[in-house]
C-alpha cells in the first residue's frame, strides 16, 4: 500500500537522525516500520543542510520549506483579538495553507491510496479535494477536537475513516464531542525504540532525579524545582532537568482559558525568557543540587537514563501522552508523575511509581522522599514499569496494531465491531 505521512512541524535530519520532540519521534519510529510492508512517504519540515526530497530506511522523505507559510502564519497573534477562542487561527484554512495545498498535489503524483494526517485537520478538506479515492487517517497528539468548534470540525472528521489517538483521555473526548463517529475512533499508544529496554540503569544504587522534556510552564518545572528545595535530608540527591526551552503559545496549551492552575503563568507565555530565567535562579540557589543539561538529541538521552534513579514528570496541563515516561520506564527507573490526562494510563500508582496532583508542590515532594528513602522501592517500581512497558508501549506493538486498524478502515462495519469490544482479529476474520 502506498502511505503519505502528513505534519508540517516536525525536522528529520538523516541520515544522522536529529529529533527531539515528540511529534518527530513518532513521525520516524513508525515510519521507518511502515516502509518495512509499504511504499511510505513523509512531508516533515525542510532543515537547512538537507535534501529537500532523499529516502533513508524505506522512507521517501519530501521535505517542505515554510516559505509563505512563515508570513501568513504570524496571523496566529490575532488570535485574542479576531478569532475566537474555539476557532483559533490554527484551525483555520489559512494556517500552512500552502504546505497543504502543495503536499496534497504531491499525494496525488504519488498516488497514495491511505495518508495519515499527524493533528492538523485542517489539511483533511484540500487533501481530500486532489485525492478524493484515498482513505484518509487522522491521528491526533492533543486536545484540540474536544476543544474547538464542532460545526468546524465535524465536515471535516467526517471524511476521515479513522482516528486514532494516542491515549484513552484523548479518544475518549473525541467520542464524547462526536457521538456520531465514535465507530472510527481508537487509541494508539506511542511506544520505545529497543534501545531503551536495553539501557542498564540501577536505581537503587542512584539518588539523581531526573526531568526530560521541555522546559515550559505547563510541563512544571518550577514545581518541581519548588519540590527538590524541600527535600533537605537527602544530600546526595541532585536534580537534572534535560530539554530545551520552548515555551508553546499558551493558546495550544490551554485554548478556552478554563485551567486554574495556569492563572499566574501568563507572563511566562508573552515572554518565554523570563521563565528561563526564573529557571536559572532556582537552580543556581540549589547549590549544586541541580543542573540545567539543556537539550539532547533523542538517540544521546540513554545515558541519562542509566545513571538516574527516579525520574520526574510533574506536568501541570492534561498530558496527551508522555513520551519521556514511557522511555524512563523502558529503562527500569520509577516514575513520579502527575494525575492529569494520560499519565495515569502509564503510571500505576503504587505499583510503577507515585501519582500527585498536579501542581501539589507538597505531595510530589513526599513522593520523591520516598524513593530516595528506599533502594529497593525504586529498584522493584523501575522493574515493574520496564515490564509494562514491554507489555504496552513497545513501536513494534504500535505498529501492529496500527496496520490491523489501517485494514478494518477499509471494510464496512469492522470497526464498529472494535468499539463494541471485539478483537481486532475477531473483527478481521468476521468481516473478510
Amino acid at each position: 500500500m502506498k502511505i503519505a505521512q502528513v505534519y508540517p512541524h516536525s525536522k528529520i535530519t538523516v541520515p544522522l537522525v536529529n529529533v527531539f520532540d515528540a511529534l518527530a519521534i513518532v513521525n520516524y519510529e513508525i515510519g521507518r516500520r511502515l516502509a518495512a510492508s509499504h511504499t511510505l512517504t513523509t512531508y516533515p519540515k525542510w532543515v537547512r543542510g538537507q535534501r529537500e526530497i532523499e529516502t533513508y530506511e524505506g522512507v521517501t522523505f519530501r521535505r517542505v520549506p515554510e516559505g509563505i507559510d512563515t508570513a501568513i502564519n504570524k496571523l496566529r497573534v490575532l488570535d485574542d483579538r479576531l478569532f475566537k477562542h474555539d476557532r483559533p487561527f490554527r484551525l483555520s484554512s489559512l494556517y500552512y495553507a500552502n504546505y497543504a495545498r502543495r503536499v496534497a498535489r504531491d499525494i496525488r503524483e504519488r498516488q497514495c491510496e491511505l495518508v495519515h494526517i499527524h493533528s492538523v485537520t485542517n489539511f483533511i478538506l484540500p487533501i481530500r479535494k486532489h485525492n478524493p479515492n484515498a482513505r484518509l487517517v487522522l491521528h491526533m497528539h492533543d486536545h484540540s477536537l474536544a476543544d474547538f468548534d464542532p460545526q468546524v470540525l465535524g465536515p471535516r472528521l467526517a471524511q476521515t475513516s479513522l482516528i486514532v489517538g494516542c491515549s484513552n483521555f484523548v479518544i475518549e473526548a473525541v467520542r464524547k464531542r462526536f457521538p456520531a463517529i465514535a465507530a472510527r475512533c481508537h487509541t494508539l499508544y506511542n511506544g520505545v525504540d529497543q534501545r531503551f529496554l536495553e539501557i542498564r540503569s540501577d536505581p537503587a544504587r542512584s539518588q539523581a532525579v531526573l526531568f526530560v522534556g521541555r522546559l515550559c510552564p505547563e510541563k512544571g518545572v518550577h514545581v518541581l524545582l519548588e519540590a527538590m528545595k524541600g527535600i533537605t535530608d537527602q544530600p546526595a540527591s541532585r536534580l537534572s532537568l534535560v530539554g530545551p526551552l520552548d515555551v508553546a503559545p499558551k493558546e495550544f496549551v490551554d485554548p478556552l482559558r478554563k485551567d486554574p492552575l495556569f492563572r499566574g503563568l501568563e507572563g511566562y507565555y508573552s515572554r518565554p525568557a523570563t521563565y528561563r530565567d526564573l529557571l536559572v535562579r532556582e537552580v543556581a540557589s540549589m547549590q549544586g543540587r541541580a543542573v540545567l543539561e539543556g537539550p539532547v538529541l533523542n538517540r544521546e538521552i540513554g545515558p541519562r537514563f542509566g545513571s538516574a534513579g527516579i525520574f520526574v514528570f510533574p506536568s501541570l496541563w492534561h498530558e496527551p501522552f508522555g513520551i519521556p515516561v514511557i522511555e524512563a520506564m523502558a529503562a527500569g527507573l520509577p516514575v513520579v508523575a502527575t494525575r492529569g490526562g494520560a499519565l495515569p494510563e502509564i503510571v500505576v500508582e503504587g505499583e510503577t511509581g507515585f501519582l500527585v496532583e498536579r501542581g501539589d508542590v507538597q505531595g510530589l515532594r513526599s513522593a520523591i522522599a520516598r524513593l530516595l528513602a528506599n533502594p529497593a522501592l525504586r529498584a522493584k517500581m523501575g522493574a515493574a514499569g520496564r515490564q509494562r512497558v514491554k507489555n504496552l508501549f513497545t513501536w513494534e506493538g504500535c505498529v501492529d496494531r496500527l496496520q490491523e486498524l489501517y485494514t478494518l478502515s477499509a471494510l464496512p462495519g469492522a470497526l464498529d465491531k472494535l468499539t463494541d469490544g471485539g478483537s481486532i482479529e475477531l473483527c478481521r476474520r468476521e468481516t473478510a
